[in-house]
């Protein structure tokens, strides 16, 4: 299909220089299987952490990430998306019916592969939200300042962080310097964040309710003790009260310290440095030279 595409002389994402473009498809393929192969191992490791914490069993849960009918949707959505409105609507690509054909032909088994990626990555997210929702048994702020659900948040970045490689390698803007490769590259990483931000939204929201529990326990527990020393007038405090109110205020320093977000702030850090930040430079970058006609 590739030398195809270079005979006849179509437009692709990966018919150009063969010295380049053969070596990026064959990169691209290999990456898009082999993040798939992770997504799912770590689905699989991500449910049993999910059975620990007391949640019920769903053994066709995780059969849903090689779902051939899920893969063959996407497919279709990818070759219709990108050929028939993308392309002609969006990039002003302009093909005869006849030429139009061969590069669906030629397209498709690559975006075959990024369909396998795509539904592995989506349903990976959905579990996500899914399994974070559940009334699982979450762990002591005293061990765990995001209560046992930072290995779902680490999940998320290690997902999207596929997603921005995949991306990248499938739209490669570094190489192909044109306005369809960057508004591609725009258009997916919208997506990629919203896939992102649906589980991760989620687990925030089930930290912060459970952090607020947690705090308005420990009030309620100190304005107790405060009464009570109130009520000891002019007097000397009694020492039990005084260790008590010590204890209630360590407890409630420690609360305050439970995370907002399902992960470290270290990694997050890492993220938006190594992977975030080149991203929005290149883009914003090429956008500005594409605007101001440089």
């Amino acid at each position: 299909m590739w030398y195809l595409g270079i005979d006849i002389r179509i437009a692709t994402d990966f018919t150009g220089v063969p010295l380049v473009s053969l070596p990026l498809l064959i990169v691209n393929v290999l990456f898009l299987l082999s993040a798939s192969h992770l997504i799912r191992s770590r689905i699989q490791q991500l449910k049993d952490y999910t059975l620990s914490l007391g949640a019920a069993s769903d053994s066709d849960e995780i059969g849903g990430l090689t779902n051939v009918k899920g893969i063959v949707v996407v497919w279709a959505l990818l070759v219709f998306l990108t050929s028939l409105v993308l392309d002609p609507y969006f990039f002003n690509l302009y093909y005869p019916p006849f030429q139009a054909t061969l590069r669906v032909l030629v397209t498709s088994y690559l975006r075959l592969i990024q369909a396998t990626f795509l539904w592995a990555l989506g349903y990976s997210m959905y579990l996500i939200y899914k399994w974070g929702k559940l009334p699982i048994r979450l762990r002591s702020f005293v061990e765990d300042k995001t209560l046992g659900l930072n290995a779902y948040g680490r999940a998320s970045l290690v997902f999207v962080t596929l997603y921005i490689v995949g991306m990248l390698l499938t739209f490669p803007l570094f190489v192909y310097n044109s306005d369809a490769v960057m508004w591609s590259e725009v258009i997916f990483s919208l997506l990629g964040v919203a896939m992102f931000l649906g589980p991760l939204l989620s687990l925030r929201k089930r930290l912060l309710d459970a952090k607020n529990d947690k705090l308005a326990w420990i009030s309620k527990r100190h304005s107790r003790v405060i009464e009570s020393i109130e009520s000891c007038g002019e007097g000397p405090i009694n020492a039990a009260l005084v260790n008590e109110l010590i204890a209630v205020d360590s407890i409630r320093n420690d609360l305050q310290r439970i995370s907002g977000w399902p992960f470290n702030a270290s990694v997050v850090v890492k993220l938006v440095t190594v992977v975030v930040l080149p991203l929005t430079c290149v883009l914003l970058s090429t956008c500005i030279v594409h605007f101001l006609n440089l």
